[in-house]
Formats: structure tokens, C-alpha cells, sequence
């Protein structure tokens, strides 16, 4: 494959991820907007449309590993194709964490507007944040904006620390048992949103460096 032809194919790729990237903010938003809101047929939605991310991953991973066979990667090119690869599955479960929590959505949804929603909102628009920043970052190879997503993953786990004190006091006052388990879970999704956008600026800060969590590796 000649050069040019290889460089245009990586550019591609970055495309693709880009618009894989819309899909999960599209996804996560809609969640946030459901859980808000009690909105079953938006939540229902969501989980529908978890099946366009799967697709997404999967055309990524087969551009990716066709460009390995198809050319000798140099470091740089090799550190671009294997940061995709990974990349790629992180986003692909943070689509499956907003499905997870519209699932969540549809059943709370039977119960009425849930409780502690305003401190769960907040955990939310961090991990939003960090999903689109993180998007952004690795699209324009940009490691400053990387390391803030990084950064931010400290609000999200004290929130969720937070939250995790506040189900616990619902629980010695005898509230639902089941709701106050379903708000939990869904907190615990946003926080897990939060460390997968943290894997997504790793890799975009190896696909610039080399260096994976401080470890210099190519």
C-alpha cells in the first residue's frame, strides 16, 4: 500500500471513530435526558440503538487490523492502528453503559421520578463531559486536553462515593429496596462511563507518545 494511500486510510479511520463517538454522546445524553425526565420510549430508544455502536466497533476493528496487514507500520503508525483498536472498545462499552442505564430508566420509570436524580444528574454531566472531551482529544491528537479528562475522573469518584453514603442512608430509613439498588447501579454505570473516557485519553496520549500510564512502550 503506498504511503500516501496508508496515510489517507489512517485519517479515515479517525473519521470513523469520530462518528462512533457521536453515536455514545447521542446515547449517553438521551440516558441522562430519560433518567431526568422518566421518559420510558426515550429510554427505550437507547437500548435500541446500542446496536449502531456494536456496528461501529466492529468496522473500525476490521479498517484497523486490514491496515496492519496490509503495510509494515512503522512505531508511529503502529502506536495510531493499535490506539484505534482499543480505543474503539472502550467506546463501544460506554455505549453499552448507557444502555445499561436506560434499562434501568425503563424500570424505574414504573416507580415514579426517582430520588437523589440531582445528585446522580451531576455525576452525569461530568461523565458527558469527559466522553465528548475525550472524543475531541484523540481526534486532534491533542494530550493536554487528554490529561484534563483524566483529571476529572476524581469528581466522578467522589461523587459516586457520595452517592453510594446517600443510598446507604435510604436504606436504614426503609425506602424501596429495589429502587434505591437501581439508583445505585446507575451511578455505578456513569462511574464506569467516567474511567472508560480515562482509557480513551491513555490511548490517545500513546498514539502521540509511546507512553501507556507513564510506561514508555513504542
Amino acid at each position: 500500500m503506498p504511503r500516501k494511500t496508508f496515510e489517507h486510510e489512517l485519517e479515515t479511520l479517525k473519521n470513523e471513530f469520530v462518528q462512533m463517538g457521536a453515536l455514545i454522546e447521542e446515547a449517553i445524553e438521551n440516558s441522562i435526558k430519560a433518567f431526568s425526565s422518566g421518559d420510558a420510549q426515550l429510554a427505550q430508544e437507547v437500548c435500541d440503538n446500542d446496536r449502531y455502536v456494536n456496528i461501529s466497533e466492529k468496522n473500525i476493528q476490521s479498517h484497523a487490523l486490514v491496515l496492519m496487514l496490509r503495510q509494515q507500520p512503522v512505531a508511529k503508525d503502529l502506536r495510531a492502528v493499535s490506539a484505534a483498536l482499543r480505543a474503539a472498545t472502550d467506546m463501544e462499552r460506554i455505549g453499552d453503559q448507557a444502555a445499561d442505564i436506560a434499562e434501568l430508566v425503563l424500570r424505574l420509570s414504573k416507580n415514579g421520578e426517582p430520588k437523589l436524580s440531582e445528585r446522580i444528574c451531576e455525576m452525569s454531566s461530568i461523565a458527558v463531559s469527559m466522553v465528548k472531551s475525550c472524543v475531541r482529544a484523540y481526534a486532534s491528537g491533542d494530550c493536554e486536553l487528554a490529561k484534563q479528562v483524566i483529571a476529572q475522573d476524581d469528581k466522578i469518584d467522589a461523587l459516586f462515593a457520595d452517592i453510594t453514603r446517600d443510598i446507604a442512608s435510604a436504606l436504614r430509613n426503609n425506602d424501596d429496596v429495589d429502587v434505591c439498588i437501581d439508583l445505585l447501579m446507575i451511578a455505578k454505570h456513569f462511574e464506569k462511563i467516567g474511567d472508560h473516557a480515562v482509557n480513551i485519553s491513555e490511548w490517545t496520549i500513546f498514539c502521540k507518545t509511546g507512553t501507556l500510564n507513564n510506561v514508555k512502550l513504542i
